[in-house]
């Protein structure tokens, strides 16, 4: 047991570190004026800050489960306010990475209407609408009797009716709303997207070969103007690509790192069973696995997309450049 509390603590120690480093550099990134005018850079901003108040609340309960140690022994802190800061911000990263994956859908499905409907505004708008709805759904651990039993742990033994509603509804009301829905409407719209890139590849081909079948073709002088208009069209393109990478990643990382804790929870939500060492423990684990998704990010985007690549890489460049030339202004 306590090799496995060793391997817990190792873990955990990695995924948060390596998290909260990945998710800093991708907000640097998705603060880019560039991406975060698209509505699409802008619900990525939004993931990633989310996920990082995400990592922060799941800290506490880690370093009081593996080490023993408790930021603050306050009922109201601890067994409310960081339960309820769990679930609303897994909630609110379970409804921006729908929205990330509707947004990319609707663009490939309907360009033209797309304008209108994929705006940061838009964006805004629902993200109000998505906290909202979490906070109010997950009030409930604001209950007064939710508070740390004699063993100072979190759980529900007074009151019939609350324990009922925290141990048998919300485990369900939860799994559909960060599991079941989520990975649902991923997979339709992860589907009709890679249908519609073949379609338009199809279209591509076909209008190359009546290109290439021509007899005689007439060469239109390039003008300054449509040179850029064809460097803005192309830069455009670059980032259409990255952010649909991007979006594919994230519905893969998203459903092979959720399901997993999402079925465990809805099994044994909080309850604790005959040993609550080895409940505690395989929550622990479940826990770092579900927790890799809201870090992993930078590093998955960073591998699959070129372009995101190429972006951090330029921000860097600009950072050093920066630090550079404050250095040589204090020298002189």
């Amino acid at each position: 047991m306590e090799d496995l509390y060793m391997t817990a603590a190792v873990l955990g120690i990695l995924i948060y570190t390596a998290g909260f480093i990945g998710n800093f550099v991708s907000f640097f990134i998705f603060m880019q004026k560039e991406l975060r005018k698209v509505s699409t850079g802008l619900i990525f901003l939004l993931l990633t800050i989310i996920s990082t108040i995400h990592l922060l609340s799941l800290i506490v309960e880690f370093l009081s489960t593996i080490f023993c140690f408790e930021i603050s022994s306050n009922s109201i802190f601890r067994c409310q306010f960081i339960l309820w800061l769990q679930n609303v911000t897994r909630s609110i990263c379970s409804f921006l990475a729908v929205t990330v994956s509707l947004d990319r859908f609707l663009r490939s499905e309907y360009p033209i209407k797309s304008r209108i409907w994929c705006t940061t505004t838009n964006v805004a708008k629902l993200c109000v609408i998505y906290c909202l709805f979490s906070m109010i759904l997950y009030a409930i651990f604001f209950h007064p009797r939710n508070v740390m039993d004699a063993d100072g742990q979190c759980s529900f033994p007074y009151d019939n009716t609350f324990r009922l509603i925290i141990l048998k509804i919300m485990p369900p009301v939860r799994f559909v709303f960060i599991c079941i829905m989520p990975v649902i409407l991923m997979g339709i719209f992860g589907g009709r997207m890679l249908y519609n890139i073949k379609q338009v590849k199809k279209r591509i081909t076909q209008q190359k070969m009546v290109q290439d079948a021509a007899i005689a073709t007439i060469v239109i002088p390039k003008s300054i103007q449509n040179i850029k208009h064809a460097d803005n069209q192309n830069r455009t393109k670059k980032l259409d690509h990255m952010l649909l990478l991007m979006v594919f990643t994230n519905i893969i990382s998203y459903i092979i790192t959720q399901t997993p804790f999402s079925i465990y929870t809805l099994f044994y939500g909080y309850e604790i069973s005959g040993s609550y060492k080895v409940y505690q423990l395989m929550r622990v684990f479940f826990l770092l696995w579900s927790s890799i998704y809201f870090g992993i990010g930078f590093y998955a985007y960073f591998i699959t997309a070129t372009q995101f690549r190429k972006q951090f890489f330029s921000n860097l460049k600009y950072k050093f450049s920066f630090i550079q030339r404050l250095q040589h202004q204090s020298t002189t």
